[in-house]
């Protein structure tokens, strides 16, 4: 059964338009997608909320939000530009690649499916997506890539080689990116399961998947957030107190409990 926190809302990655904005690379603008007919206002604002910057495409796109609790993405690395997604389930899924510094469209890509922004390599050479191979059920998906220079999207899926037989499922509740922005980390809830974390490295198109042991309250992972440390050798999963409950040494993979959680 899905929990009531999601049973409503189609899982992420997701469109929005409205007042769910992306923030620049600085945070001084806060990029918006706003719907005008059949078509799209794509806006900068500055810290003000004023509009400083505005460009009308064609075609509905929105802003795209990687977690239910609203965390967006699709800003590349160096701040240069960002990635829209089209807006609703349709036959066939629109990205386009906008500008940063003018909004000016640079990149319109198109492909048979549902597809959903998932992550950037940091040389915006490669776009990861999430693709649903069935929208009956929404909670199954595959992580698909696809390459900004050839114009392709890659054969096969995007999966844990070690774990031939995790199948990728749930809610994204939490993510966190590495300083270089090779790596992104995903939590998901998993209901009737225990959550995971999806560890993608985008700069070789590999995945690692974490099981965390929860057994508790199936609920409380919505709550559950990461933190990353400094020096990027490990990932923590915190309960919704602060209280850290485990953490992911990021060079085997090995989980421990914090804080006497035990588990």
């Amino acid at each position: 059964a899905v929990v009531s926190a999601a049973s409503a809302a189609y899982p992420t990655p997701f469109a929005v338009q409205g007042s769910t904005a992306l923030p620049s690379a600085d945070g001084s603008l806060q990029f918006v997608a706003l719907k005008v007919g059949s078509d799209t206002r794509v806006a900068a604002m500055d810290t003000r909320s004023e509009i400083v910057m505005a460009r009308t495409v064609p075609g509905a796109f929105g802003i795209a939000r990687l977690t239910q609790n609203g965390l967006t993405g699709g800003l590349f690395h160096d701040g240069s530009a960002f990635v829209l997604q089209s807006v609703g389930l349709q036959s066939t899924s629109r990205f386009m690649i906008v500008g940063a510094k003018d909004l000016v469209p640079r990149t319109t890509i198109a492909l048979k499916g549902t597809f959903g922004f998932d992550a950037l390599s940091p040389d915006a050479s490669k776009l990861y997506l999430i693709q649903h191979t069935s929208t009956q059920d929404v909670q199954h998906y595959i992580v698909r890539a696809y390459d900004l220079t050839s114009h392709k999207l890659l054969p096969g899926r995007v999966a844990d080689k070690t774990q031939k037989s995790w199948v990728m499922q749930g809610w994204a509740v939490d993510r966190v990116t590495s300083a270089d922005g090779r790596w992104a980390y995903t939590l998901y809830a998993n209901p009737g399961g225990y959550p995971f974390i999806h560890a993608l490295d985008t700069v070789r198109g590999v995945a690692h998947c974490i099981g965390v042991p929860w057994r508790g309250d199936q609920n409380a992972p919505w709550d559950m957030r990461l933190a990353l440390q400094v020096d990027g050798t490990s990932l923590a999963v915190n309960q919704k107190d602060g209280m850290g409950f485990v953490a992911v040494d990021l060079s085997s993979w090995k989980i421990s409990y914090l804080n006497g959680s035990g588990g």
